[in-house]
């Protein structure tokens, strides 16, 4: 524990996205006052699991915006109920994959915007040592692909690590990026040393203050949840799921 601290000691989170351009992932703390309003809503303990889905579904719409502003687009020729034009329809072909289960809504949102995208279904298990095990995946072929790994919380890396290393046997996409609301430092390193350099990661919030006791690292504590972060967006999606 005392050598994970030393490891954060000077953390400054200028310096560490620096670093993790350096490493080859470009992390992107998104400050869209839309987002940040939304953001603020899911965070709040009291927003009901009706309104808390709807915030995901949304930040999932808002987030695409901010990814593919930039997306390249072709020319195509359409006839209005006037006359014949030239339009531009987006180029490039996506995939998501969404995390179970707190990663549908975000995807949802995703598919709401880019109607042609295809979609996987990927699930992890965390064991109580914070190990992760993929269980089930059903994905469609990435080859030449823009894939979207989509989690609301970044916090110690292993699951999307894990997801990461199981996607690879459908192939080679031509870029990956990973769609979190929340993230910590922590889970950003993890990712920089399993995804190869390009990736793009796209997060609403850094949470990275210093809870040094009884934390595991910087906003992460012993449980390995984000503090302050969100709680646990599956319960608050779904419910609580009982207990065998």
């Amino acid at each position: 524990m005392d050598s994970e601290w030393k490891k954060w000691k000077k953390y400054s989170r200028k310096k560490f996205l620096a670093q993790m351009k350096r490493k080859g992932l470009d992390v992107k703390v998104i400050n869209n006052p839309v987002i940040l309003d939304e953001l603020t809503r899911l965070r709040d303990k009291n927003t009901h699991n009706f309104y808390f889905k709807k915030g995901l579904i949304r930040m999932g719409e808002l987030l695409t915006y901010e990814l593919l502003k930039n997306a390249k687009t072709e020319k195509v020729t359409i006839e209005t109920p006037l006359a014949k034009m030239e339009g531009r329809r987006i180029k490039e072909k996506y995939v998501v994959v969404p995390v179970l289960r707190a990663g549908l809504p975000i995807a949802e949102g995703f598919i709401s915007m880019i109607k042609e995208a295809e979609a996987g279904i990927i699930s992890c298990w965390r064991e109580l040592d914070l190990s992760v095990k993929v269980e089930y995946a059903k994905v469609p072929k990435l080859d030449g692909k823009n894939i979207i790994v989509i989690d609301p919380m970044l916090a110690t890396g292993h699951t999307l690590c894990a997801v990461h290393d199981a996607l690879l046997e459908y192939g080679k996409p031509k870029s990956w990026t990973v769609l979190a609301v929340v993230s910590v430092p922590t889970g950003i390193m993890e990712l920089s040393k399993t995804y190869p350099k390009g990736t793009k990661v796209y997060t609403c919030a850094l949470d990275d203050k210093v809870y040094k006791k009884g934390f595991l690292s910087l906003a992460l504590n012993s449980h390995g949840y984000i503090v302050p972060g969100l709680g646990d967006a599956g319960d608050r999606i779904y419910g609580k799921p009982m207990e065998k």
